[in-house]
């Protein structure tokens, strides 16, 4: 899983990127609020571990923007603040934990795990992006309302873009989640895979456009 961890403090940040590669996760840390935020939208980590005091724009501000803008990466906020009003705020804002300081990794490690575990009765079944549709039980997907014949892996990258819509996926990010980690960001059958997806989207008329930022991702965009 990848996670990205948003603080400025010196030993907070080293023990988090420790503890947290130690459990197995790949940690990108940031130290500022506004590329912290603009670093969440950018890439499809599966959970956010925020502090509330943030230089430039704090965590509660963070979370708000990116709620409202779509992104539902589960957040986890860190705070020295142990006040009911103060949590209160935070959770009205969308983020889905607190956790006090100090706290021991132990348990922070339990409660990424909780946020990141959804429900299965909120699972979702149906993920739409303009005029595609996915069915994940049935692993079909649909243009319209006629059928799109998908490869596996074509299934899975596109899947993969329609759960993150507005939210350009990085390359390696693709890579890891659709092939595991063995595979390396420089090897052709992500590219191979993209380039007929893009072209069985093209010929199935679809008004909606699989767009390569360079240096960026992915991302679909669907048309007016």
């Amino acid at each position: 899983m990848w996670i990205l961890v948003i603080e400025d403090d010196d030993a907070l940040k080293d023990l988090l990127r420790l503890g947290l590669t130690n459990a197995g996760y790949r940690v990108d840390v940031v130290t500022d609020g506004v590329d912290g935020e603009e670093r969440a939208r950018a890439n499809a980590y599966d959970a956010l571990v925020i502090d509330w005091r943030l230089p430039r724009r704090d965590g509660r501000a963070i979370v708000q923007n990116l709620r409202a803008s779509g992104v539902q990466t589960p957040v986890l906020i860190l705070t020295a603040l142990d006040g009911l009003t103060h949590k209160v705020s935070g959770l009205d804002a969308g983020a889905d934990d607190f956790l006090t300081k100090p706290f021991a990794m132990e348990e922070l490690l339990a409660r990424l795990r909780a946020v990141t575990r959804r429900p299965p009765g909120e699972t979702k079944r149906f993920l739409a992006v303009g005029d595609i549709r996915l069915d994940l039980a049935a692993l079909s997907a649909s243009v319209g309302d006629q059928p799109l014949h998908l490869r596996p892996k074509e299934f899975a990258v596109l899947r993969e873009l329609c759960s993150q819509a507005g939210v350009t996926v990085s390359r390696a990010s693709l890579g890891d989640r659709v092939w595991g980690q063995d595979i390396h960001t420089t090897d052709n059958v992500i590219d191979v895979t993209l380039s007929g997806l893009r072209q069985k989207l093209r010929d199935s008329g679809s008004s909606t456009q699989l767009v390569t930022q360079r240096g960026v991702g992915y991302r679909l965009v669907p048309g007016a």
